[in-house]
């Protein structure tokens, strides 16, 4: 509904309202000083019959208006009802003589609120002619003929003055009733949450954004002492400052929200003022902070990694050339003496060690200088297959453990780097086959098309996906270490790089995926999220990466 119609089924309700409330008591008030001159049944039943059709048609037009869908049209019948029963009610009580001839006006003043330019002037012509026909038509006398043409010309003056100004009127009240919509839709539509306060803190209003924000309903939010709602202590603080000078305020921090998660916000708290340039209360705006200071961490992760690969490059060459001499040195030995016992224990050590190091080192350059993606289509469910006979030929696989696969049920291609999805099979498999090194298990690798809604995927991403799920039965991941596991040259592990679990999600990172774990006594699933890919992937990947030419 518009605010034009919305401001007239407003002045029609009053209408409705209003015409048996100002009838019945001037009615009553007729028949209780004239009670002595109105003895016969003829006399007194056009009253009753008045007051009686007043509250009937009342109650019609109530029980009717919400199913009419023309509300002018329905507004023109009742006036011209109203004007039939004034005529009515003036012919008995005296015409052109009779006290209730005033409410002409009322009904010419009623018809200015729906048709403020010519309706009223035409309704007060309308009085003329009728006030006139039932007052000359009995009498023509120059005295009848005067009082007639006062009320015609009061008539006329009230039409045109009462058109003319509640045409003004009703212009200024549609246009503030749209600015004041104007108002609502932009505080309604903006990102940041948008709040108000009295003296006292108390929360006076809360914008839908600034809902969604904290987690809580807006009329819950209505009343309520707001550093409380945001249970950060040092907003008070800052409420006082700004209540002592005056100047805006900024500030971020941690704040918990109303379902228990903790998110990051910025807030700017000013002073609210009125007209007269006093202080009312306090006007604050602020934004969920989170997701941009998560980017901020990773972009200064991302910048301090650059560094480091610069570095590693540098290192590779320094330590992997003599590496190479002193593993080739030992082999040497070892095929060239005749060594024994402790001798050729040590040797053996020495050269095993000269390869762990080279792992390492290895490890640690693909971590820390990772090579960018070469994607293709690729067929997910053959990938896997080939990632299954790989792990199963593993060293750190026994007798005791047994690998499962359920995947597609139908073709599902994924547009990914098919060798760096290997290394993450490849590492989350061999974590856990060590898990259940000792009493052997069961590892289920299966997959799952899935479909995002916006901002449901990882890293925000909406569209299609496939969840690729990798779930042991071995020992699981303490509480205390399951939040480390990802971090770099974190191992619970003798032997080890601790590079592994860093080194797939840096690749499912850069496939703009996302991986998860859950981790029980019982055993530990990984959940990697990957998005199928799209035209706009591919475009970037042929620009960025374009296939190497013969």
């Amino acid at each position: 509904m518009d605010k034009e119609k919305e401001i007239l089924l407003h002045w029609l309700n009053r209408l409705i309202i209003g015409r048996p409330v100002l009838v019945t008591p001037l009615l009553g008030l007729f028949l209780l000083f004239n009670f002595n001159a109105l003895q016969t049944a003829s006399s007194i039943f056009p009253f009753y019959f008045l007051l009686g059709a007043t509250w009937g048609l009342t109650f019609l037009y109530l029980v009717t208006i919400r199913w009419i869908q023309n509300l002018n049209a329905f507004v023109l019948l009742q006036l011209v009802c109203d004007l039939l029963l004034i005529t009515l009610l003036t012919g008995v009580t005296g015409n052109v003589e009779s006290p209730f001839s005033i409410l002409y006006i009322v009904a010419v003043v009623s018809s200015a609120f729906f048709f403020p330019k010519k309706g009223s002037v035409l309704v007060a012509i309308s009085a003329i002619l009728l006030l006139g026909a039932i007052t000359l038509i009995k009498e023509q006398s120059p005295e009848t003929i005067y009082r007639f043409l006062l009320h015609a010309i009061a008539f006329y003056a009230v039409g045109i003055v009462s058109g003319r100004f509640l045409d003004n009127m009703r212009e200024k009240e549609i246009g503030l009733a749209k600015l004041r919509l104007l108002h609502d839709d932009i505080v309604k539509s903006i990102p940041s949450g948008l709040i108000t306060t009295n003296t006292d803190g108390k929360i006076t209003s809360f914008n839908h954004a600034a809902s969604k924000i904290m987690a809580i309903a807006v009329h819950e939010a209505l009343g309520m002492i707001w550093w409380e709602l945001f249970s950060w202590e040092e907003l008070k603080n800052q409420y006082k400052k700004l209540a002592l000078c005056g100047v805006p305020q900024r500030f971020e921090d941690s704040v918990l929200r109303c379902d228990g998660k903790n998110i990051c916000i910025g807030v700017t708290l000013s002073s609210l003022r009125n007209d007269q340039g006093e202080i009312t209360g306090v006007i604050g705006t602020f934004q969920d902070l989170t997701r941009m200071k998560m980017l901020e961490e990773e972009m200064n992760q991302k910048r301090s990694l650059a560094v480091i690969g610069e570095l590693a490059a540098g290192m590779a060459h320094e330590i992997r050339n003599p590496l190479a001499s002193l593993s080739g040195s030992v082999q040497l030995l070892k095929n060239e003496l005749s060594l024994s016992g402790d001798y050729r224990r040590l040797l053996d050590i020495a050269h095993h060690e000269a390869d762990r190091l080279n792992t390492i080192i290895t490890e640690f350059l693909l971590y820390a200088k990772p090579l960018s993606p070469r994607r293709r289509w690729t067929a997910l469910a053959d990938l896997l297959s080939e990632g299954v006979e790989l792990i199963k030929n593993t060293k750190e696989i026994t007798e005791a453990i047994s690998v499962r696969v359920e995947t597609f049920q139908t073709p599902v291609s994924c547009f990914i780097d098919p060798d760096q999805i290997h290394q993450v099979f490849w590492n989350i498999a061999i974590n856990a086959f060590q898990a259940m090194s000792e009493a052997g298990g069961i590892l289920t690798i299966s997959a799952r098309e899935v479909a995002w809604p916006v901002g449901g995927g990882p890293a925000g991403r909406s569209g299609e996906g496939v969840d690729i799920t990798f779930c042991d039965t071995g020992t699981g991941i303490s509480k205390k270490d399951l939040p480390k596991i990802f971090d770099p040259f974190f191992t619970t592990k003798s032997s080890g790089s601790g590079l592994g679990l860093s080194i797939v999600q840096r690749i499912i990172g850069q496939h703009g995926g996302g991986i998860h774990v859950q981790s029980a006594p019982t055993g530990t699933t990984f959940i990697i999220s990957l998005p199928k890919g799209d035209e706009n992937a591919v475009a970037m990947e042929e620009i960025f990466n374009p296939p190497e030419r013969l």
